[in-house]
């Protein structure tokens, strides 16, 4: 398997320079483990360097391991615990969102109490992950976001919205069934 690691560099490494002078917005996500992915890693960084090129590395996080392919948001289907987003959401945010989301940071932004936990997710990721998002504060906001991780995300989500934020409420009730039969001949309509 060593015998490999070399001509699958090198062939990646031409894959991304060529990809480099053909202009084209797509993106690829290549996962690479071990000391492999850590030369890939290091070899695509000083290629992007040399030929100043802009790139993003994502590193799989451990929360991420048993789930998705790569940690870029919020895991909807996850329990949060909303007692340490309480704990995390004053060391972050109160002082510029205020109690549990009711002031607008600095007078421009959206109070946090008025957004859905999707759209707060969304933002987050926002913030993280492209350095045009976010408006007058992305300076103030992009750092602070970097300061806590995906999975403490959805613990504050959890402390402004609630518990279960982001489960969908299902707003059909039960009803009587009819022991009418319909024109079709089948009971229900």
């Amino acid at each position: 398997m060593n015998f490999l690691k070399k001509p699958l560099l090198f062939i990646c490494l031409a894959c991304f320079m060529y990809a480099a002078d053909v202009p084209d917005d797509s993106s690829y996500v290549i996962e690479a483990k071990g000391d492999f992915g850590k030369e890939l890693k290091a070899l695509v960084e000083k290629y992007a360097k040399d030929e100043n090129v802009s790139i993003n590395v994502y590193k799989k996080s451990p929360q991420d391991s048993s789930g998705g392919f790569i940690n870029i948001g919020v895991d909807k289907n996850r329990a949060y615990n909303a007692s340490r987003g309480e704990e995390l959401y004053n060391v972050n945010c109160k002082h510029c969102h205020g109690d549990k989301g009711t002031s607008r940071a600095m007078g421009a932004s959206q109070r946090l109490a008025d957004m859905s936990a999707e759209d707060i997710s969304v933002a987050m990721s926002g913030y993280n992950s492209d350095p045009t998002f976010g408006g007058k504060l992305k300076y103030i906001m992009q750092p602070m976001a970097k300061n806590v991780n995906f999975s403490q995300v959805g613990d504050i989500i959890a402390y402004i919205k609630g518990n279960n934020a982001f489960s969908s409420e299902d707003d059909i009730k039960n009803s009587n069934i009819s022991t009418k039969p319909a024109q079709q001949g089948s009971y229900l309509e």
